[in-house]
């Protein structure tokens, strides 16, 4: 019994993973990176998601922070983005 619930844990630790750096081809993209840095990698996002929105920001500003996803061989990175750096990164396996 307790094998299985091992192996249901470790199929579940596959599935979203978190990291402070993501391989991009021969290049690495780290915590701290500009957002400049992961559109010149990665591209425009497929989808981009604008975090809650916090008091105190100047008018013209929706978010402090976004989260970028793309789409690439059969999982989906996704880019945190808050005040222009990178902040995490999440690989899901579709």
């Amino acid at each position: 019994m307790r094998r299985y619930v091992f192996l249901a844990l470790l199929m579940v630790s596959f599935a979203a993973q978190a990291s402070s750096t993501l391989r991009v081809g021969e290049k690495v993209l780290s915590m701290g990176d500009t957002a400049a840095r992961v559109q010149e990698l990665l591209g425009p996002p497929v989808t981009r998601v604008y975090l809650h929105q916090s008091d105190g920001l100047p008018n013209d500003q929706v978010s402090r922070g976004e989260q970028w996803q793309y789409v690439q061989d059969g999982k989906t990175v996704i880019v945190t983005i808050i005040d222009g750096k990178a902040t995490d990164f999440e690989t899901k396996y579709n």
